[in-house]
């Protein structure tokens, strides 16, 4: 056994804070999903071969196991190396969970977290425990810790949560935010530069608008966009090419000029569309969906419910759409009253159904723009 203390981490990039570790005990508490794959992927190389870092590698689903399931993972001995990886998705959730229906110290759900707070900082040197949550809520006993009665005899004593045992320097918790909208350019920048990947800086911006902070997509269009570049800078006309949210942003450009009652560029946004052979039910889908944003960020910005000072990125948590889809839509709905807006959406509808019912699509949707931007 270990007296070394162990290491509860919330968030997606470790830091050891013990010179006294071999024992290392991991919760990665509401990390991205990319983040965290990523530093069990680090893990799992910090064992040596591959192929033995496979042999040593145990994932177990928090669902269906208990603490005495967990402990006695931990516990197995490592096959022809000196460290093992186990990895515990969900499990801390679980029993939190738990622990807030039983609501009795005296439950099966409070007799197995005494058992796992008390057993886990004893966890071999020979096992990296890693625990992968969505998240533990901090004003629940799991985390505050809990008194248990007086029973057979046992005294009434108090059980520590995790909270306790962090100030007790039994544990100690390190906090690293996923990138939000506005750091995430600052986070594609070092993914790129990292990779060996040239971008323009026009490039970085536009690719965080329209994928927004989807690390998984982010990483995967930046293959594609590498791959299609080549040896040279990804330049903003890639990414309006080759990643697939970049059409949306076409989109607003039509809505742009829809609003400025510009025909010309209109015609010239559309015709960039159907370059990209959108068909006319999508466009048609497309443009109600920017009405229907604009009419979410109106409501947004009354009086009372944020007002006209909030940034998109508040926006854009208010009305649950990306900063992106927001900062367009403000910029726009302060073109249209509110009465202008529900009859385009009637208008919409109306387009609908004649292309629904064997009105010719292409010439429904170039009626329809020529009537959006008429003065």
């Amino acid at each position: 056994m270990s007296s070394c203390h162990p290491v509860i981490l919330s968030s997606c990039h470790p830091v050891i804070l013990s010179s006294c570790h071999p024992t290392m005990i991991y919760l990665l508490l509401n990390c991205d999903e990319y983040l965290a794959a990523q530093r069990i992927a680090e893990w799992k190389a910090a064992l040596g071969d591959a192929e033995m870092a496979d042999l040593n590698t145990n994932v177990l689903e928090g669902e269906r196991i208990s603490a005495a399931d967990l402990l006695a993972q931990a516990n197995m001995m490592p096959f022809l190396t000196v460290r093992r990886l186990l990895l515990v998705n969900g499990y801390l959730d679980q029993l939190d969970k738990r622990m807030s229906a039983s609501k009795s110290p005296e439950s099966a759900a409070y007799a197995e977290a005494v058992h796992l707070l008390a057993e886990v900082p004893h966890v071999p040197d020979t096992c990296d425990l890693v625990f992968v949550d969505k998240s533990v809520d901090k004003r629940r006993h799991l985390w505050k810790g809990f008194s248990l009665p007086e029973k057979d005899g046992q005294p009434a004593r108090k059980v520590a949560g995790l909270e306790a045992l962090i100030k007790a320097r039994q544990i100690s918790a390190v906090a690293v935010e996923t990138p939000d909208a506005k750091t995430l350019p600052a986070w594609i920048q070092a993914q790129t530069k990292a990779r060996k990947i040239a971008i323009e800086g026009r490039a970085v911006q536009m690719l965080a608008d329209f994928v927004g902070p989807n690390l998984r997509q982010l990483d995967n269009e930046l293959e594609k966009l590498a791959t299609y570049a080549g040896k040279r800078a990804i330049t903003p006309d890639d990414v309006k090419l080759m990643v697939s949210d970049a059409s949306e942003a076409l989109i607003w450009d039509l809505t742009d000029a829809l609003s400025q009652r510009n025909a010309r560029n209109a015609i010239q946004s559309l015709y960039e569309l159907r370059r990209g052979d959108a068909n006319p039910f999508y466009l048609l889908t497309m443009i109600a969906r920017q009405y229907r944003v604009m009419l979410k960020v109106k409501e947004a910005m009354r009086p009372g419910k944020g007002g006209q000072s909030s940034s998109e990125y508040d926006v854009a948590g208010r009305i649950g759409e990306k900063p992106y889809s927001a900062k367009k839509a403000m910029a726009q709905a302060g073109k249209y009253s509110l009465p202008e807006l529900d009859g385009i959406m009637n208008r919409l509808l109306e387009a609908d159904y004649a292309m629904k019912t064997g009105a010719d699509a292409e010439t429904e949707i170039d009626l329809l723009i020529a009537e959006l931007t008429r003065k």
